[in-house]
């Protein structure tokens, strides 16, 4: 018999959720990422300013610390193979002692080598760690950040290592030029986000709300499915909660309380960030793109983009494009100057 296509059959959690998280992926699009690294000996520590993304480090050789907080006293310890990511850091520490007293990164010189920031003789180094900066599509970022913890310490047994020969990888491929690297690269850099997204899920839930505790819900993600596949079909209430097998003032509450809005709030949420991009990437008019993801009217679309967004769409077009020109721009600059793994 044929599956009706508004009701999941039980197996069907685990055919959706790869296919949710793929769709999420595609729509996350890095923006930009920047592959750096250090050598250095013991008894450094560099403190680094808020950066709007995604700090990512492993260690390739030696004992390395970092301080999430450049006001916290505790640091935390990663040893060979081990990986760690910061979300949208305020500000950081990293260093090669846990007891060394920080510098203003930009204070400290280094010189480059094999495209590494090589601080004092390489004949001292103790410390090799590779890094990367990402910064996700920031027409969605906010449901990447809010999904995500604000530290995550990815074991050698746990995937770090994983994560390290694919940086490592990432490193050399940047850093020899040949023919196809660039590609091999950014295949690569989605794999390395993948693999964080994995390990993120896999953590316990300790109460917090957001999308990726939501891809854990066996009720949950074929609604998700729903909503992130067709974006632009006129969803109801009752249509959400049939996919959920749930009554209605059920399903409203626990969507609620999982993901920390109502549902109908989540989907025009959802359309908004998709015009977003749309608005950013294609010369779409505004009432194209309205009608396309499920808007009555182009005014219907204007008021809730100005509800959420705080601008009309032609602001917003005119002044992501900006954000983009200047977020590209400023990740070659870096590239270019190979500092690591945070500003100077």
């Amino acid at each position: 018999m044929r599956k009706s296509a508004e009701v999941f059959e039980p197996d069907d959690f685990h055919t959706a959720m790869p296919d949710l998280l793929s769709k999420f992926l595609e729509t996350l699009s890095p923006r930009c990422y920047v592959a750096t690294g250090m050598n250095a000996p013991q008894g450094l520590a560099l403190r680094y300013d808020a950066f709007p993304g995604i700090k990512l480090m492993c260690v390739d050789r030696g004992v390395f610390f970092v301080s999430p907080s450049a006001e916290a006293d505790a640091r935390i310890e990663l040893c060979e193979g081990d990986a760690i990511a910061l979300v949208a850091p305020e500000s950081y520490i990293l260093a090669t002692s846990a007891e060394a007293a920080p510098q203003a990164s930009r204070d400290v010189d280094f010189t480059l080598s094999d495209g590494l920031a090589l601080y004092g003789d390489s004949s001292r180094t103790s410390v090799r760690v590779f890094a990367g900066k990402m910064v996700p599509d920031n027409a969605v970022a906010h449901f990447f950040f809010s999904a995500l913890p604000p530290v995550l310490v990815i074991r050698r047994n746990e995937g770090g290592d994983s994560i390290r020969r694919m940086m490592r990888i990432i490193h050399f491929e940047r850093l020899g030029r040949e023919p196809g690297s660039e590609y091999a690269a950014s295949r690569l850099i989605d794999l390395v986000m993948l693999d964080v997204i994995r390990f993120a899920l896999r953590l316990p839930d300790a109460g917090r709300a957001g999308l990726f505790l939501a891809m854990k819900d066996p009720r949950l993600v074929p609604v998700l499915w729903r909503i992130h596949n067709d974006p632009a079909r006129d969803w109801t209430l009752s249509m959400l909660a049939q996919a959920a097998h749930m009554s209605r003032p059920r399903f409203a509450d626990h969507f609620r309380r999982i993901l920390g809005t109502p549902p109908m709030e989540y989907l025009v949420r959802w359309r908004i960030r998709l015009a977003v991009q749309r608005l950013r990437d294609t010369d779409e008019p505004v009432k194209a793109i309205a009608a396309s993801l499920g808007f009555k009217s182009s005014s219907a679309f204007g008021r809730a983009f100005r509800r959420h967004e705080g601008m009309t769409p032609k602001e917003s077009r005119e002044r992501s494009r900006e954000w983009l020109k200047a977020t590209l721009a400023g990740a070659l600059h870096e590239a270019d100057r190979a500092e690591f793994p945070g500003e100077r």
